[in-house]
């Protein structure tokens, strides 16, 4: 006779081969032997009850992706308490499972775990009541305040545990950090999914963004360090761009944090200086070359918002050294541009500008040799009006608007 017994002891089985399916799929084919305890396959027993039975089905058939689709659907909030907290274990264990392989996919389980605290910590009663059940009757008011966490605070424990894994990283730039620095990184999408409150995912985010910037000072503080012992030695210029030049690994271990991009643009600003006085162009163009991704990406910010004004200057100066050691005429002022679009008020940049502007000025003015266009004649007025008004005090205004003047008397062609 089949019983009810028999019954419950098939579906846990399923129940537990669902499981191994989907954290197959999202683990790349790792099993949960060791990292998830059998209980876990509660999570889909959970989701038959929440309205999910015909997903199961199809996953014990062969096909895990509708089922992951509708686990995936926001908000989360939606979702059943108990469903959320076995989400929520789920997931840690799937990002412990890839941070030191793929901490890109580490990541998006993290995020993913946030997600479920978040909005199971919202419910409140779930984790109160577990709570009461785990600790049991407690003797004294004092260790009844230092065992509770408010079910709103839980996600803040996963937040802080994510910037200890980044920290301890800090030093050898491993990939459980990357993978820790993504998910603190994308609290944003954390609240979207949650199907948080503005203030719930305020406050997440002013707390993954305090730990996310501790660690990646952390790691720039090992390469400021180095520097400033070069800088002591008098040898910045010459051991300057091999030491920064570990900053680039922690922009990539970063996920190309902003922050970075600022610290290494003020460096290479105090290097670059250096050689620009001296006159070392080679050096100048060395120097900045393995770096011009992170300033092309802080000025593209920039450009994009312009409220970005902090860094904006120096960024800019990036430009104009380029432009300085650049030969190619085009090239210079097409560099030139960039600078004062990045920072408009940007003194060097608007005189290096000024500067090229006049350059083609007089180079137009000097081809009519013999008859003057108007339309050639208009293009030369515009370029010194607009040098002049980026740097009214170029030296060499005067000469080009002389030429200026000698050409507008010529006669005219049509």
């Amino acid at each position: 006779m089949w019983r009810a017994e028999d019954e419950a002891l098939l579906e846990r089985l399923e129940d537990e081969l669902v499981l191994e399916r989907l954290f197959a799929h999202h683990t790349g084919g790792r099993r949960t032997e060791g990292l998830l305890p059998a209980r876990a396959a509660g999570l889909v027993a959970s989701a038959r009850r929440a309205g999910g039975a015909a997903h199961v089905a199809t996953a014990l058939a062969g096909d895990v992706v509708p089922l992951v689709r509708w686990l995936d659907e926001p908000p989360l909030s939606a979702r059943p308490a108990e469903l959320l907290h076995h989400l929520a274990l789920y997931h840690a264990a799937g990002a412990r499972a890839l941070e030191d392989v793929a901490p890109d996919a580490a990541a998006n389980a993290w995020t993913r775990a946030m997600a479920a605290w978040l909005a199971l910590g919202a419910e409140r009663t779930y984790l109160a009541a577990l709570e009461q059940a785990v600790l049991g009757p407690r003797t004294t008011a004092r260790a009844d305040k230092d065992l509770r966490i408010p079910p709103e605070r839980v996600v803040f424990e996963l937040v802080s545990d994510l910037g200890k894994r980044a920290l301890a990283s800090a030093r050898d730039l491993a990939p459980r950090g990357r993978a820790a620095l993504l998910g603190l990184g994308w609290v944003d999408q954390v609240a979207q999914l949650a199907g948080a409150s503005p203030a719930e995912a305020r406050g997440l985010h002013l707390e993954a963004d305090r730990r996310r910037t501790a660690a990646i000072d952390a790691a720039l503080a090992l390469v400021g360090d180095a520097l400033e012992e070069a800088n002591t030695r008098g040898a910045l210029a010459t051991e300057g761009r091999a030491i920064l030049e570990r900053a680039v690994v922690v922009w990539g271990w970063s996920g190309h944090d902003e922050a970075v991009e600022q610290w290494v643009t003020d460096q290479l600003g105090t290097i670059g200086w250096e050689l620009h006085r001296a006159r070392s162009w080679d050096a100048l163009r060395r120097l900045l070359e393995p770096f011009r991704p992170m300033f092309e990406s802080l000025a593209a910010r920039i450009e994009r918002d312009p409220t970005k004004i902090a860094f904006s200057s120096h960024c800019a100066q990036m430009f104009v050294f380029l432009s300085d050691v650049e030969g190619d005429h085009d090239t210079r002022r097409a560099y030139a541009e960039r600078a004062v679009r990045v920072c408009p008020t940007h003194r060097n940049g608007r005189l290096v500008l000024a500067s090229l502007l006049c350059d083609d000025a007089l180079a137009k003015l000097r081809s009519m040799t013999l008859v003057v266009r108007r339309d050639e004649l208009a293009q030369a007025e515009a370029l010194v009006a607009r040098a002049e008004k980026l740097y009214p005090q170029l030296r060499e205004l005067p000469e080009v608007k002389s030429t200026l003047e000698r050409v507008r008397k010529a006669p005219l062609s049509i």
